[in-house]
């Protein structure tokens, strides 16, 4: 009986120092550097944004462009978004002005407009940057509703490709 009672109550304690270790952690602030000393946290807010391409190609920016915008704002830059009058055939939108069309009818028409929507948005918005003479691009991860952004200067973008060499899926790619 005291062995049991020993064993619950070291499960108990464990149980409790797993949980404050936990949210420790959940309370740090993911936006930097992750533990390890000078290591860059890829998959961090400052960095990392959920897209989902099925909300992008049905116009739905309210989704995602929120979480763009605080990125954006500390370069001074702020993306402005609209539907064209006509964008359920013309598939055009506006961002800042700019005419941008996501996709094409034959692209609809044979599936492919889950991938060149969001390629032809974000190419949009690093010729932006570009313009702006920022350093970092908006780099895409993933497709489909699974679809991110990583918003990385050109040398994070080959850190984290080298580090994930052997697994395609989990190199970023620019639009």
């Amino acid at each position: 009986m005291k062995q049991i009672i020993y064993i619950l109550f070291t499960s108990v304690i464990v149980g409790c120092c797993q949980n404050s270790k936990q949210t420790k952690q959940s309370n740090q602030d993911e936006s930097t550097i992750s533990p390890r000393k000078n290591s860059f946290d890829f998959y961090s807010n400052s960095v990392l944004t959920v897209i989902d391409a099925e909300e992008l190609c049905e116009f739905n920016f309210d989704f995602f462009l929120p979480m763009l915008n605080q990125k954006l704002a500390n370069y001074g830059i702020k993306l402005e978004v609209e539907t064209v009058d006509n964008y359920q055939s013309s598939f055009e939108i506006l961002i800042n002005e700019q005419k941008v069309k996501l996709y094409s009818e034959s692209e609809l028409s044979d599936g492919t407009f889950w991938d060149s929507g969001p390629r032809n948005f974000f190419r949009k918005v690093n010729e932006i940057l570009e313009e702006k003479d920022i350093n970092k691009k908006f780099y895409l991860l993933y497709t489909g509703n699974d679809l991110n952004a990583l918003f990385l200067t050109e040398k994070q973008f080959k850190t984290m490709s080298k580090l994930n060499e052997g697994e395609a899926k989990e190199i970023p790619f620019l639009p």
